[in-house]
């Protein structure tokens, strides 16, 4: 008789089903590409802020990464330290923000169109 066949009921819940599992795994996938995008960024700006800080304190350059958390956080004390000491300073770290852009400010009235030339990253 070439009717036309309704999927039964449990036939259309069991495709609505699918449709929800298909789109759950759309959504951990871009979820798990957003999360790889912020890793990438992350590691950049380390990468970045740590050639910097080399750059500029070249006496750190003889610290090596270890093989786990226990040895880094050992290799890399004496930074840490360092770092520390100087992020308890408020008012140190306040006098060299302001003496840097004083410097800066000085750099860009001395260069052509006002550009800055920060030191190199390695």
């Amino acid at each position: 008789m070439g009717g036309v066949i309704v999927p039964t009921l449990d036939e259309r819940i069991a495709k609505e089903v699918e449709k929800l599992e298909q789109l759950k795994r759309q959504k951990r996938a871009h979820e798990a590409r957003e999360k790889k995008k912020e890793r990438a960024a992350d590691t950049r700006q380390k990468i970045v802020a740590g050639a910097i800080l080399l750059d500029i304190f070249p006496e750190y350059k003889n610290l090596v990464p270890q093989r786990n958390n226990a040895d880094n956080n050992k290799e890399f004390e004496p930074l840490a330290r360092f770092l520390s000491a100087l992020a308890v300073r408020k008012d140190l770290v306040a006098q060299l923000q302001a003496e840097a852009q004083r410097v800066m400010a000085e750099q860009a009235a001395d260069t052509p169109q006002g550009t800055v030339n920060p030191p190199p990253i390695e």
